[in-house]
């Protein structure tokens, strides 16, 4: 059966002020009538807070345009069940000021199947860089899409520019794809908590923070992306991460947004949150026929450093292989726990660092760590490939 389309009027856009509630009764029309497309025509409509179900696509036509309130009090978090154990860890709100109003967003779907967001080439969803003097870090607004629970996701055509928090936040979704969407500016271009079978495809992230962030995260896929930050391109734990024909390069065009800088930290940041619930070891990373240009370094993980949240449950196992990783600044860590005896695998991989680097030391690794860097071919004779030492040292 074709579901029929339920058409926003045109006439609600262009007039600057918020129209939420019009566009909310059609969604909420097609949700009572087993559901359909949400057409959003040419034009810019203001809104706030808008709830997405099941069995319906947000579409958006070419030259349509969501633009967010500038005034955080606008937005409602409607009660979203996040997974987010950290959400109520006193130490977490107390260091990251966490407001009671976290979830707020533009777009939210809770526990919906088949939802989706498609968006025709020249659509956009603006955050307009909402500010909350309440909210976290005293400054970030309302995120940009929240979906909890939902399952057979398709996020896929459109622009995201200017969020105020996370572009993208989805905790505990399964089976979501991802593709040919545009991130600029703002902050994460797409968390992925608790998640499991996501694929993200074609993408450009160009943020001011980290590209792709998850922790707790199975069967995770990105290829054929671009991405470019002003922090990590991948802030990430969890088992089966498959990076293919990416390119990450920095230094960022948009600043980051606390520090101002543009550097590109690290192309993999490990995350492992002690706040939060997480399964099991990260492990069966693949990263593959990639290049990585200008990060200050190139991966990052020291088990037990707490202020990169790396405390939870370690790392087991990651293969670079076919990747080009140039203009390296200084020297990557990879240092693990003695309960669990980590890998790191090279296979042909290319690694420069730039002129003005202080070290060529690619890789330091502890005795906990098996490196194998057969696989290694450096751009300058004094390339250090891999530097030894003891547990726990060079904390």
């Amino acid at each position: 059966m074709i579901k029929r389309d339920y058409r926003i009027p045109e006439k609600l856009s262009g007039s600057g002020r918020l129209v939420t509630k019009e566009i909310q009764q059609v969604i909420d029309e097609c949700r009572d009538n087993g559901g359909g497309r949400v057409v959003i025509p040419r034009g810019e409509y203001h809104i706030a807070s808008l709830m997405l179900y099941s069995d319906i696509t947000l579409y958006l036509e070419s030259g349509a345009k969501l633009t967010g309130s500038t005034d955080w009090q606008d937005y409602t978090d409607f009660h979203v069940p996040s997974t987010l154990a950290y959400r109520h860890s006193r130490r977490v709100i107390d260091a990251w000021n966490l407001p009671p109003h976290y979830f707020n967003a533009m777009i939210t779907a809770v526990e919906a199947e088949n939802v989706a967001i498609v968006g025709e080439e020249g659509s956009e969803i603006n955050g307009s860089d909402c500010f909350d003097p309440n909210g976290e870090e005293k400054f970030r607004g309302p995120m940009g899409i929240v979906m909890c629970r939902c399952s057979d996701v398709t996020l896929r055509g459109y622009t995201f520019a200017d969020s105020a928090n996370w572009s993208h936040q989805l905790d505990s979704c399964f089976n979501v794809r991802i593709d040919h969407v545009t991130v600029l500016a703002g902050h994460d271009g797409f968390n992925v908590h608790h998640c499991t079978n996501v694929c993200i495809e074609d993408c450009q992230i160009k943020t001011g923070d980290d590209c792709i962030a998850g922790y707790d995260a199975r069967n995770i896929y990105i290829r054929n992306c671009y991405m470019n930050t002003s922090c990590n391109a991948f802030r990430f734990g969890g088992v089966n991460l498959t990076v293919e024909r990416c390119t990450v390069e920095g230094p960022g065009i948009y600043p980051h947004r606390v520090s101002g800088r543009h550097n590109l930290l690290y192309a993999f940041e490990y995350y492992s949150l002690q706040d939060d619930d997480i399964r099991e070891n990260s492990g069966n990373w693949k990263i593959s026929d990639c290049k990585f240009r200008n990060a200050d370094g190139f991966i990052h993980y020291v088990f037990g450093d707490e202020r990169e949240h790396q405390t939870n449950r370690p790392m087991e196992h990651v293969l670079v292989e076919n990747c080009e990783i140039t203009g390296l600044l200084k020297t990557s860590e990879y240092k693990g726990t003695e309960k669990t005896r980590g890998s790191i695998v090279f296979s042909n991989v290319s690694v420069g660092f730039r002129e003005e680097a202080e070290t060529t030391v690619f890789l330091e690794v502890d005795d906990t760590v098996r490196a194998d860097m057969a696989g290694v071919r450096k751009e300058q004779e004094s390339v250090v490939l891999v530097r030894e030492a003891k547990k726990g040292g060079n904390r």
